[in-house]
């Protein structure tokens, strides 16, 4: 016990003489050596590097001018994501992150200053203020082409609209509808459509690239609830506000459980002639639907409940080859 004591003494004392003479374990603050050159260039103060357990580097720090800078930096040492808090980013990061292939690009012009880079995996996002202070965004692909586009407080100028959003999808009427234009996305062979009508209020709509609406929506109040479903594209007279399917309750996404039912859940619903239900099933399915709940006839329609690729609750109309029609919020 005695040897036990003075072991445990002769510890303490130990401690105790390095935290007198100040050689207590400290965090060593990073050399600007250790940082991608970019932000090494950057002479950053108030310098603070974080490495996550997943190996990433979050980087902190202040330019000589006051700007603050938060950057991200993967296992590889590459710089995937700064963000300046209080100003523009320093053109040099700008210049790190965004290729000159993109930056020499028309939708570029529409940036007063740059605040915020993402690098993704399969795409660029670039973030900042159009010199009247509204925000913007802007996506590209890995092959340089525009993907997308979000403004605030503004419209996006024509000439962007049009090479966004294909021909099919302009010559739909509900485009028309549209008094501004401010989000577009293009992407997977869908287009996603957000603005306003004439009375300022907010609208949505995606189309497939032929055209098509999968979805078009109406929304009320800051929450954006869904106010108004309807299938605008047969014309007048034709939309049906606030629809709802019928109720029926959902079998999970098992290739059972797509079974034709009537409107009232009775006995089953005639379907078209030389319908596939299987082979209906597995291309959902493959589309990335999941939770396909049961088959039901609406009048000519067929309507099915299912949760989108998305993770969002729909239900989808079907057209008589089982092809989707259009996907609406449920």
């Amino acid at each position: 016990m005695a040897i036990r004591r003075f072991t445990t003494s002769a510890a303490m004392l130990a401690l105790i003489a390095g935290i007198g003479t100040g050689a207590m374990a400290q965090t060593a603050a990073p050399a600007p050596g250790d940082l991608p050159a970019p932000l090494a260039g950057l002479n950053l103060g108030n310098l603070e590097v974080e490495t996550k357990r997943d190996g990433m580097r979050e980087i902190e720090g202040r330019t000589a001018d006051g700007i603050d800078i938060e950057a991200r930096v993967d296992m590889a040492g590459n710089l995937v994501e700064v963000e300046a808090d209080g100003g523009a980013l320093p053109q040099s990061l700008t210049d790190a992150l965004v290729p000159a292939e993109l930056r020499g690009q028309q939708v570029m012009g529409l940036f007063g200053s740059i605040t915020e880079v993402k690098q993704r995996p399969d795409h660029i996002e670039i973030k900042g203020r159009q010199p009247s202070g509204a925000e913007i965004e802007v996506k590209f692909d890995r092959q340089n082409a525009l993907i997308g586009v979000e403004v605030d407080d503004a419209a996006i100028p024509a000439d962007l609209i049009d090479s966004l959003i294909p021909q099919a999808v302009r010559d739909n009427e509900v485009i028309a509808q549209f008094d501004r234009i401010d989000e577009i996305g293009n992407r997977n062979g869908r287009v996603m459509v957000k603005g306003e009508d004439a009375t300022g209020e907010d609208m949505r709509a995606e189309f497939d690239a032929d055209g098509r609406v999968l979805r078009f929506g109406r929304e009320d109040g800051p929450r954006g609830d869904r106010r108004e479903e309807r299938r605008s594209d047969r014309g007048p007279g034709h939309g049906e506000r606030g629809m709802r399917p019928g109720g029926h309750a959902m079998h999970g996404d098992r290739p059972h459980g797509m079974r034709p039912t009537g409107r009232d859940g009775g006995r089953p619903a005639a379907l078209p002639a030389n319908f596939d239900s299987v082979a209906v099933n597995q291309r959902l399915t493959g589309a990335g639907y999941t939770a396909l709940g049961l088959l039901h006839a609406h009048g000519p329609r067929l309507l099915l409940d299912a949760t989108n690729p998305q993770g969002e609750a729909v239900t989808l109309e079907l057209d008589p080859k089982g092809e989707v029609v259009r996907e609406m919020a449920r």
